[in-house]
């Protein structure tokens, strides 16, 4: 038993963290728990929604929570609202057969990548999710990233610059 721990356990380190397989391994845990219901330490039912697990935080690449954490702060202060969606179901609310599947990994670098998902929530939506390869891992970098520039990252920064452009008068 001590030994098939260990080939496992060697197996799973020697892994190729950017190959297609296990960035779409990563995402598919990531993503797992969304859009299911969970239960608290009391044995609750719990949804998604209401869970105190920061998804966020524990999946999101460290410079888009720094940026997202600075936005949400200004919004509180501002009573504006950052997100008018859930960036991870894809909607405002989410169904209760709710799902996410990886299309395609692309664009796989060696600090970078792109995956286009497949998420089923009332309807089918398809999206792209960038990826970050830091902490050894691969981290989601920003949802719906664009080339013109338009992604949550842009938005962040947008608030947090016109915050300090009009507070700076």
């Amino acid at each position: 038993m001590v030994i098939l721990v260990l080939m496992v356990a060697l197996v799973t380190y020697a892994q190729d963290k950017h190959s297609e397989n296990y960035i779409r391994q990563r995402i598919a845990t990531i993503y797992q728990g969304v859009g299911k219901s969970t239960y608290d330490a009391d044995g609750n039912r719990v949804d998604y929604i209401h869970s105190h697990f920061n998804r966020d935080s524990a999946y999101c690449s460290q410079r888009y929570y720094a940026l997202m954490k600075q936005a949400l702060e200004i919004c509180d202060k501002t009573d504006d609202i950052l997100f008018d969606y859930d960036h991870w179901v894809c909607g405002q609310d989410f169904s209760d057969d709710w799902s996410c599947k990886v299309a395609k990994v692309y664009n796989v670098t060696d600090s970078t990548a792109l995956v286009n998902l497949n998420i089923h929530n009332f309807s089918d939506t398809e999206t792209t999710i960038a990826l970050r390869f830091e902490r050894n891992d691969w981290y989601i970098d920003d949802f719906s990233p664009t080339d013109d520039g338009e992604d949550d990252k842009a938005y962040f920064r947008r608030i947090i610059s016109d915050y300090y452009t009009k507070n700076r008068e």
